[in-house]
Formats: structure tokens, C-alpha cells, sequence
């Protein structure tokens, strides 16, 4: 008996060391996580028109797209929709369907960069890659702000302007239905603090393609994808795009940007688009920046400017130079057109080498969608020669700005990272 006891233990004490020194089974690494983040507390998920929601249809081309993934390629979508019973929530979406892997107990803005870095660092300790990528889904305006900070009091109902317009409608208390945005140095700041370096940023969003948010986003990303114009309301061809936000191919952002415009082109040849037939032809423009670039297109840009800039009072003539931004004045005028005619021509030259450089790739429309009258007139007078375009956008201070206290473009300016790198207040801005 006592032998067969002494027996029992041993095995028992065998089995225990066994389990112990047993190895933790291997963390999965995939090879790519996308994260779509979707702002979608706002019109883009509901609309009174007929228009439905436009954040239904793109989590159905997402849907479609994710057929052609493979399981060492994770697709994550963060969903803030329209609905009280709907709380944000995290998905993952594979092979045509959807898992809901996460869901908040409450209501949050969307728009609150420390959110975003909360949900950015839960998906990437749940799906660990050795790259990831980032879209930006939802409203924007750019670098281009109403007031200074994410915070909009119930008193004055005043939004932020850049980027996840959240119209709080969801919420209770003093924040319902206040609209709350993100400023681009706020988010900035929430990217640079995660635990991983994103491979790509994709904006799917209007405004975005501007060289004052290239710049603040430089240290959070390899190459950043963005138009500097409007965009249609139904955003990127998901069906089409999911597959090349995972190609492995060296040229993986030109296939992004090549993909949108060329699905544009095809779309506004069809019915659904005739009543604006303006646009058969044309896309949107878009532009690739390669941000490990962006300080020396800083620096490029403060030399040239050096050579021409006239100091305040003076200010440049704008007069028939592209734009793409008009809330209540043209405000982003295309980069490359500015330069080309105020700058020496081998000034220019110089400079263009490096700007060529940081974006690497440019693609021109130069007419598109736009719900603002002052673009959809100025288009009869852009400059036609495609080599003036530039396809990402700057700002360059203007009396005239001093008139709308609303956006206070000269004195916002100022909050920007490359304001300081081109040095503007040495002209007096």
C-alpha cells in the first residue's frame, strides 16, 4: 500500500514538473494588421437623402475585399456608428465575415485622440505583426481648424475641424450633440506614443493630402497616402483596395492611391453620376509622401522661400493658382503651382528634385466633386499643364484671412510644426 502511494506521488509530482517546464505555445505573428478606424457618429452613417449610410456600404466592400486575404493578414475595423444600443466596438473582419472581438460599455468621442490610442494599442498587443497599416475613415478638413484643442463646450457647441468629426449624438449629459474633431498635432502626438510604427497611413477623408499634415504625421509612419481635395461621400473602392493595403509589392502606396483614382475615373462615366457631368474624365488628385523625407522638404522649402517671400504687409498674388480647400475662402493652393511661379527657375528646379523625393508619387485630377461653388467656378481657370500640379497642398498667409475670426488661418497656422521648420514668422506671419 505504502508502495503504491510513494508510486502515486511520484507520478503526480513527474507530471506536475512536466506541465510547469512545458513552454508557453507561440504568439502568432502575422505578417500585416490594417486598422480601419471609422468615425462614424456624423451623416457618413446616417443621412436624411436617400443617400443610406456610407459607412454600411464601404463595411460591405470591406466585406468583399477580405475574400483575398489569407490568415497570416489581419483586417480590423473600429466602428463608431449612430446609435444608442450600438456602442463602439472592435470587429475583425475575414474571408466575407465579421467578429465582433471587442465592445465598449459606454459612449466615447471617436474624435478623442487618447481614445484612439487606446484603441490603436489594444489591436496591436491582440494582433501583433510584423508591420501594420492605418486608414483614417471620416470627415477632415486637413490641418484646418474652428478652434485650438479637441474640447467644444455645450455653451458654445463650437467643433474642432481636422479630422472624425463626431457629432456626440449618442452621448448624454452636457456632450450631447456637441461636435468634437481632432487636431492633426493631436494626432500626431497620440500616434508617436504607440508601441509600433505604422507602415502606411491612409486618409480616406477629405483635405488630408497637405504638406502642414505630412509633416506633423512624419514620425508615425513610413509613407502617407492622402488627396488634398474633397472626396465623394462613399470614400475608397474597399472591394478593390483591401487586397493592396496588404501587397507586399515595394511600390504598395502607388497601388493604393493608382487604385482610387482609376476607380473614380470609371465611376463618374456611369448613370449614377450624370447629373454632374462635369467630372467624366476626371478622378481626384492624390499624392504619396514618403514621410523619412518630409524634414528635408522642410528645409527645401525654407531655402526657396528665402528667395522670394515678400515680408508682411506684402503678400503672394494666389490669383489663378489651384485650390483645394474653399470654407468661406480658398485656403490650400497646390504646393507646386505656387513655387513655380514666384521661384527662379533654377531655384525651382532644386527644390523640385527634393520635393519629388518626399512625393514620390503624384497623380492629377483636375476637376472633382466638390460641394463648394468657389472650387466648382475656379476650375475653368486651374492651369491646364499637368506639370504645374503638384497634387498635395500648402498654406500661404493672406490678408484676407484676417476677416474670418471663425478659422483664424494666419494665427492657427502657428500650431503647426511646419510653420516653425519654413519659418513663416521671419515674414512676419
Amino acid at each position: 500500500m505504502y508502495r503504491f502511494i510513494i508510486l502515486s506521488i511520484s507520478l503526480l509530482l513527474l507530471v506536475a514538473c512536466h506541465e510547469k517546464d512545458d513552454p508557453e505555445p507561440p504568439v502568432t505573428i502575422a505578417e500585416r494588421t490594417v486598422l480601419v478606424y471609422m468615425s462614424g457618429e456624423n451623416n457618413l452613417t446616417y443621412d436624411s437623402s436617400d443617400a443610406g449610410s456610407y459607412l454600411e456600404d464601404d463595411l460591405d466592400e470591406i466585406l468583399e475585399g477580405s475574400n483575398q486575404l489569407n490568415s497570416k493578414q489581419h483586417l480590423i475595423c473600429f466602428i463608431d456608428s449612430v446609435g444608442t444600443t450600438n456602442y463602439p466596438h472592435i470587429v475583425e473582419i475575414s474571408n466575407g465575415k465579421t467578429e465582433v472581438v471587442y465592445r465598449y460599455d459606454t459612449e466615447f468621442y471617436a474624435s478623442d485622440p487618447d481614445r484612439m490610442k487606446e484603441v490603436i494599442t489594444w489591436v496591436m498587443n491582440k494582433y501583433p505583426a510584423k508591420e501594420y497599416g492605418l486608414v483614417l475613415w471620416g470627415h477632415a478638413t486637413g490641418w484646418a481648424v474652428e478652434a485650438d484643442t479637441v474640447a467644444a463646450t455645450a455653451k458654445t457647441r463650437q467643433a474642432t475641424r481636422a479630422y472624425g468629426q463626431d457629432r456626440g449624438w449618442d452621448l448624454t449629459g452636457d456632450d450631447k450633440n456637441v461636435e468634437k474633431w481632432m487636431n492633426i498635432t493631436q494626432m500626431a502626438s497620440a500616434l508617436e506614443q504607440l508601441p509600433n510604427k505604422f507602415k502606411f497611413i491612409f486618409a480616406d477623408c477629405c483635405c488630408m493630402g497637405c504638406v502642414e499634415c505630412a509633416y506633423e504625421l512624419r514620425n508615425s509612419a513610413d509613407y502617407y497616402i492622402a488627396s488634398p481635395a474633397e472626396i465623394p461621400g462613399e470614400g475608397a473602392p474597399y472591394q478593390l483596395i483591401v487586397p493592396k493595403l496588404f501587397s507586399t509589392s515595394s511600390n504598395y502606396y502607388k497601388e493604393i492611391a493608382q487604385c482610387y483614382y482609376d476607380y473614380l475615373i470609371e465611376a463618374y462615366q456611369q448613370p449614377d453620376y450624370s447629373e454632374w457631368p462635369y467630372l467624366k474624365g476626371y478622378s481626384v488628385p492624390m499624392a504619396v509622401f514618403d514621410l523619412s523625407k518630409m524634414d528635408n522638404l522642410a528645409a527645401a522649402t525654407k531655402k526657396l522661400m528665402a528667395t522670394f517671400m515678400p515680408q508682411y504687409p506684402e503678400e503672394l498674388n494666389l490669383n489663378g493658382h489651384p485650390f483645394y480647400f474653399a470654407f468661406d475662402t480658398p485656403v490650400m493652393y497646390d504646393v507646386k503651382s505656387v513655387f513655380s511661379q514666384y521661384a527662379a527657375e533654377a531655384d525651382y528646379r532644386e527644390w523640385l528634385q527634393t520635393y519629388n523625393a518626399a512625393v514620390p508619387f503624384q497623380i492629377v485630377s483636375k476637376q472633382w466633386m466638390t460641394g463648394y461653388n468657389a472650387i466648382y467656378n475656379g476650375f475653368s481657370y486651374f492651369p491646364k499643364d499637368e506639370d504645374q500640379w503638384g497634387c498635395s497642398s500648402m498654406f500661404f498667409p493672406q490678408a484676407r484671412y484676417n476677416n474670418y475670426s471663425r478659422y483664424r488661418y494666419n494665427q492657427r497656422i502657428h500650431n503647426l510644426q511646419w510653420y516653425q521648420a519654413v519659418d513663416w514668422a521671419s515674414y512676419g506671419w
